[in-house]
């Protein structure tokens, strides 16, 4: 019979079960399965004694379930959970495919948003003629100040024309829309919310969760 007691009651049932009737076969008890609740004990009785038990059980809270082996539907069972298995792995393979698919052609799409605005913000910000370069960069997660820190001194030539407030000592310097924004996240924003620079930057996530 299979038993299924509250997980309390696991101490109390391993030393009472085979005391509950005449004729339990001794350590006989196993463990079947187990949650948070309840756990799922076998053991081995005389027919015989079999309603008495039952009544022991239930008197001692204890829920009893008959269980009667068929190798039938053992068989059918087992022929059920290799079909769900086969089923599973392939919608998972086609899943995958799929995503793989779409977050390649989302991605590039993305990155072609970034360089549209990066060829609009350039050109609100600097005019015309609209020669300029675009370039990527990928700094060290520890070096990302240190990189934006060399930027800013790299191009810091461009300020008269980014912002010629600021270049003539007019004005606070103010944070592009381009650059600090709400829509800005990322591992640069704490320092682009504080700073203005004389080069246009927008981030390109490289880890995606």
């Amino acid at each position: 019979v299979l038993t299924p007691s509250a997980r309390t009651l696991v101490k109390e049932w391993n030393q009472k079960y085979e005391r509950l009737s005449s004729m339990v076969v001794p350590r006989s008890s196993q463990l079947i399965a187990q949650d948070d609740e309840y756990a799922l004990f076998a053991v081995v009785i005389f027919k015989k004694v079999f309603d008495e038990f039952i009544q022991k059980c239930r008197e001692n809270k204890y829920i009893v379930r008959d269980f009667t082996f068929s190798e039938d539907l053992l068989e059918k069972q087992r022929e059920e959970l290799e079909v769900a298995d086969t089923a599973e792995k392939e919608l998972w393979t086609e899943l995958l495919q799929l995503s793989r698919t779409n977050f390649s052609e989302a991605f590039q799409i993305l990155v072609h948003l970034k360089v549209l605005r990066l060829y609009v913000e350039s050109v609100l910000r600097y005019g015309l003629p609209a020669s300029y370069i675009g370039f990527f960069v990928k700094p060290e997660p520890k070096a990302t100040k240190r990189t934006l820190a060399t930027l800013q001194q790299t191009f810091a030539y461009l300020a008269r024309r980014s912002n010629p407030s600021t270049a003539t000592g007019k004005g606070k310097p103010k944070v592009s829309s381009g650059v600090g924004g709400e829509d800005f996240a990322g591992e640069y924003q704490a320092v682009l919310e504080q700073e203005y620079f004389d080069f246009v930057l927008f981030e390109v996530p490289w880890i995606v969760l």
